[in-house]
């Protein structure tokens, strides 16, 4: 029994390491842009051609806004089309796990179809990360150890690159109602690119 425990411990442990490391670079927005529509396997004059046709710029805040959840309107304030070097730091990190979780064929898919983005909540995420799995016994312990807090709170200060303080503004117990939709698409990306990179590590 004490076997069996610890294995599912070890599986937690696990499960916090691969998401600390999604995605281990974020890109930048005119990158991600690039994977989105295919063009980072052309050559860099291919990909300039593509630029510049008429009507990307339209499209790259087309799909930014559905694939972020963000008004157009914002997304278009965020500088220079398609570089947006204004784009804030959560948008960035969420298209990080976009680029791990889709493919360019799903994203194209994505930007010529209509799309709500996927919202998780920081219940449901801790729920998938550190409890899934567990009996109702070993559920109850864990939550109630004094590390179960701090445990959750450095996951989601790790996986939505925000300091801890933010997340203590959220609310005081594991369902943080205030935690703000944008981060809750994030941790919906991220889930699907944990689930994705373990889908790959079964099938190796």
């Amino acid at each position: 029994m004490h076997l069996v425990r610890n294995i599912r411990l070890l599986r937690k442990m696990n499960n916090y390491e691969s998401i600390k490391h999604l995605p281990a670079e974020i890109p930048a927005p005119r990158q991600f842009l690039r994977y989105c529509f295919g063009f980072d396997r052309l050559t860099p004059e291919e990909i300039l051609d593509e630029e510049i046709c008429f009507g990307y710029s339209v499209k790259c805040v087309n799909l930014l806004s559905k694939v972020l959840g963000i008004q157009k309107k914002t997304v278009r304030g965020w500088g220079d089309n398609p570089n947006f070097e204004d784009m804030p730091q959560h948008a960035r990190t969420t298209c990080g796990y976009v680029q791990v979780a889709l493919s360019p064929e799903i994203l194209k898919r994505i930007a010529s179809s209509e799309y709500v983005a996927p919202r998780v909540t920081a219940n449901q995420f801790i729920n998938e990360m550190l409890l899934k799995g567990s009996s109702y016994s070993e559920r109850l312990k864990i939550v109630s150890s004094t590390k179960f807090r701090g445990q959750y709170l450095t996951l989601l200060s790790e996986t939505l690159t925000i300091s801890k303080r933010t997340i203590y503004e959220w609310g005081r117990d594991i369902e943080l109602p205030k935690m703000p939709i944008y981060h809750q698409h994030t941790l919906a990306y991220a889930l699907a690119a944990y689930r994705k990179k373990q889908q790959q590590n079964i099938a190796a």
